[in-house]
This record gives structure tokens, sequence and C-alpha cells, in this order.
């Protein structure tokens, strides 16, 4: 993608908005493996699960109910271990890393998966889930012959790197809504009909993509949803309310203070301001400023807070998330972590754990001194 980019400002453009999901999604991650790498915390780990494991031994009753749950999960993982490589690339998709694949299987399946009762469907066909991929599948977005090449190229690339299938040239008419239309109100009888080569390609590997997902959904998701459900109620049942139980995208209120932290480089203060980001401007990306921002800053106050970090324990998904003081006022917006914070999923460390959020101020500051949002600032005044 970085390479694509590199070709020119339209390139630039296309690639954009995947190169950031991309480089985000490795920050993300590489930050979990960092945790679960880390010594010290992979030790608090260990030692909390001796602790309740023991707790669950010492009692028959809580060892008849809940004591197996550790030996299926492993058993479960350690499957998940021996068809991760074919199901993420024939089932995720991340073998054919292409909106027009995309599109192709969506069509393949609901040709399919439409005549079945509404209960025996894959999830993402029923009625309920159905409208939303509908929407996507018939969007006018432009799609991009030339990128899709590139990610399509890649995605190839791993699944002859780790499956060994062959790399198949793909033509299309998917790109076209009015195609894509077509061959989702005309079912199974088109689908079969079709010679379109990404439709053709969707039908060739769709049989093993279901037999893995199948495979994966049997022998490792239903039994570590079931079996980490047995340990939080075993948990449940020894700590009570002591501890929080894990989120479920229910509501989550989390309390905390506005506060640095020390890293190996030095103190990292509790704010920025608005200045900041002129001075570490340097006219290039990452840092390269929109000329909106470079012609008015002259207008916007220098010293206002631009970001600031809290103690708070979020994790990805609390994006979008007020922050709220103790006058119930509404001084920021939650939108990310610091990257010590990354190994939240597993555990929360206060020492240097943070949220990042943009403050309220700066907000209203640049709607109304850069955009010129001034019925939003009124509005958000009030």
């Amino acid at each position: 993608m970085e390479q694509f980019s590199e070709q020119g400002a339209e390139e630039r453009r296309i690639a954009d908005s995947r190169l950031f999901f991309t480089e985000n999604s490795y920050k993300a991650l590489k930050g979990e493996f960092e945790a679960l790498t880390d010594p010290g915390f992979m030790k608090s780990k260990h030692d909390d699960e001796a602790v309740l494991k023991a707790k669950v031994e010492a009692d028959p009753q809580m060892k008849a109910d809940y004591g197996a749950a550790w030996d299926n999960i492993r058993a479960a993982v350690e499957h998940a271990k021996l068809i991760r490589d074919r199901y993420n690339m024939l089932e995720t998709g991340r073998g054919f890393d292409s909106d027009l694949f995309h599109d192709a299987r969506a069509l393949v399946r609901y040709a399919a998966e439409s005549a079945k009762p509404d209960n025996q469907r894959l999830r993402e066909y029923t009625d309920a889930n159905f409208p939303a991929l509908k929407q996507g599948l018939l969007s006018s977005a432009p799609i991009y012959p030339e990128f899709e090449k590139v990610t399509l190229r890649f995605g190839l690339t791993m699944v002859q790197r780790l499956l060994g299938p062959d790399d198949p040239t793909v033509k299309t008419t998917l790109k076209d809504p009015a195609v894509r239309k077509k061959l989702l109100e005309g079912g199974a009888a088109a689908i079969d009909a079709s010679k379109d080569p990404m439709i053709v390609f969707a039908r060739l590997v769709d049989p093993d993509a279901r037999a893995v997902r199948k495979e994966f959904e049997d022998t490792v998701d239903a039994p570590l949803v079931k079996n980490s459900g047995l340990l939080a109620q075993a948990r449940f049942k020894i700590y009570s309310t002591s501890v929080d139980p894990d989120a479920t995208f229910t509501l989550r209120l989390s309390y905390g203070a506005v506060k640095g932290y020390d890293q190996a480089s030095g103190h990292v203060a509790p704010f920025t301001t608005m200045s900041g980001a002129f001075e570490r401007a340097t006219g290039a990306t990452p840092f390269k400023l929109p000329e909106s921002w470079l012609t008015a800053k002259s207008k916007i106050n220098p010293n206002q807070k631009f970001d600031f970090c809290t103690t708070n324990d979020i994790i990805g998904g609390n994006s979008g998330s007020p922050v709220i003081n103790r006058n119930a006022e509404v001084v920021g917006l939650i939108f990310d972590g610091n990257i010590q914070s990354l190994g939240g999923d597993f555990g929360y460390d206060g020492a240097i754990n943070r949220a990042v959020a943009v403050d309220s101020g700066a907000l209203k500051e640049a709607l109304a001194k850069i955009y010129h949002a001034d019925r939003v600032v009124t509005e958000l005044s009030r």
C-alpha cells in the first residue's frame, strides 16, 4: 500500500484510509503482543489464575461444575493452531483482500442462504443482519481496479505461502453496482449461471471456506464461549462484586483522573496544546498539517489544551466516548490510548495505562476558527 501510495496523489488518496486502518491495527496488535510477552505482566496473570484454580479445586461442587474448563479451553486453542491459517485465508478473507471478492462471496452466499429458514442461515445473512451487508453490497462507492490488484496480489501471495494454491488471474464486472444488484436479485440461478471470474472464484473457494468455518465454530468458538462462561461464573462465585466483570458491549462508566506517566524517554505530561501541533508539523506525512490549519494559525489560541490523558481503563471500541468531569460537564472525547494501554484486553496497569482524549475546548477552537462551523459552535455552547 505504501508503494502504491508513492505513485501519485490520486493513488495516495485511494490507499489512505486502508493504509491508516492497517497501521492502526498493527499498532494495536503490537501493543497486545508486547503485553503478552512481558514477563512481569504475564506472571501476575499466571498468579491470579493459580489462585482462582486452587479455590475451584478446593470446592468439590465448583470443581465438578468448572474444573474442566481450563483443559477444554486449552484443547480448543490447540485445535485453533492447526486450522487457523486455513480459516484466516479462506473464511475471514485475508487471502482474498479485495472489495470485489467480498462482494462476490456475499452474492454467492446470499443466493444459498436466502433459501434456508432464517434460523439456519449463516449469521450475516439472517433477516436481522443482512440489510447492513446489502447496503454495502449495493453501494455506489467507487472501486479502484488498480488498488484491487495490489491488495489481492498480496492476499494471494499469503495464500500461496501458507496454503499453496495457484494464483488466479481475475477480471470482473462486479465493480458495476447494477451488475451486483442483478446478481443479488437473481438468486441461486443467476449465481450458478454467472461466468464472471470473481463469482466463479468465490464459488470455487466457498465450499472449503464453509467447511473450515464450521470446524472453527464447532471446535474453537463454541468451546471457548462455553468454558470462558464457566470460568466467569466461577470467578463471580468466588470474588462476587469485588472485581469488575468482563465488558459485554453494555454501557460502561469508567472512573479516572487526568494524569501523566513516566516512560523510558522521560515524563509524559497529561496535556498537549494547540501550539504543539504547529511545532511538530514538518510539512510531510504524518506530520503535515492541512492548509486550513496553517492559514488559521494566527487566530488560534496557542495555549488552548488540545489532547489530554487520563487513568481511565479503556479499550478498542471506546473511541467516541465522552469524558465527563465531576460537574457533569463534557470536557473531552476519547479517541485513543497510549501505546502502553494496548494490552488492555488482558490487564490494566494504572502506573502507565492511559486513555487519550481531545479537549472540548480544542474542538470548539477548531470548529470556530478553522472550519467556521458557527452553527455547531453555537449549539455546543448552549
